[in-house]
């Protein structure tokens, strides 16, 4: 989506954007940063900051927070969530971070990094990067496409216990989920006008090895069934997911 649609969303983000700042998601990225050593003497940047969820819990436990969206709307909506004096705020292109390079301890994107432009995709995780001082720490959290497969067989397997044939339970998915269009090689996902950049494990960490991350980590923000989380309610199956991933810059041991 553009800058414009965003604009458009910032009032209404909760209902039409799934969160994984919400009471019942499962999100290590706060217990990680909360962990980081020396934190509050670092500087924290929240890039692709939205309505501004993650500010105030930033500019309580870092010494400064620089607050990026190329949104005006979302960052209007940000300013008033959390006014505190160590919180800065930028609008910018996450593709264009010349401002911040070499300023920043701990780089955080929260589901921010959904351009379809592969390309756009590389030269944000670049950018990103460049933003950090040397052994610096990346956070981030990423739609993951294996969840988006893994919801598709539990609906399969839902319908071939309603259906007389495979033939015909295959036909009633193609039905249930036809207005939603994936490439599955490209990772994207598209409904109406709009599209969006979903990620494999094995791809995210290529493509994060390729803009000069080391020692990249994986883990799960785990999201309840319904809601804005997913199409059907599996209840008492395990949890859809995003992607949790931790990496670092500098003279690490590699990967």
């Amino acid at each position: 989506m553009d800058a414009q649609t965003w604009d458009q969303l910032s009032t209404t983000y909760f209902d039409q954007i799934s969160s994984p700042f919400e009471h019942e998601v499962v999100n290590p990225l706060l217990s990680f940063l909360d962990a980081l050593p020396g934190r509050e003497n670092l500087t924290v940047a929240d890039l692709g900051c939205g309505i501004g969820n993650l500010l105030p819990f930033l500019s309580e436990r870092f010494r400064k927070v620089v607050a990026v969206d190329f949104s005006s709307g979302m960052l209007k909506q940000a300013r008033v969530r959390c006014p505190r004096e160590n919180v800065a705020f930028y609008r910018r292109s996450l593709a264009n971070l010349t401002h911040f390079h070499g300023q920043i301890d701990v780089a955080v994107a929260v589901n921010s990094v959904l351009s379809p432009k592969l390309s756009e995709v590389d030269q944000i995780l670049s950018e990103i990067a460049a933003t950090l001082k040397p052994g610096g720490t990346f956070a981030g959290i990423f739609p993951s496409m294996e969840s988006v497969l893994y919801e598709g067989v539990l609906i399969l397997e839902k319908e071939r216990e309603q259906a007389e044939t495979e033939e015909e339970a295959r036909r009633r998915v193609s039905k249930l989920i036809g207005p939603r269009h994936y490439d599955f090689i490209s990772g994207l996902y598209t409904e109406g006008d709009d599209q969006q950049k979903f990620y494999y494990s094995f791809e995210l960490r290529k493509r994060l090895q390729s803009a000069g991350f080391k020692n990249i980590q994986f883990g799960k923000v785990l999201y309840p069934w319904g809601d804005n989380h997913s199409w059907f309610d599996f209840s008492g199956q395990p949890r859809m997911w995003d992607w949790f991933v931790r990496a670092s810059l500098g003279r690490n041991k590699p990967d």
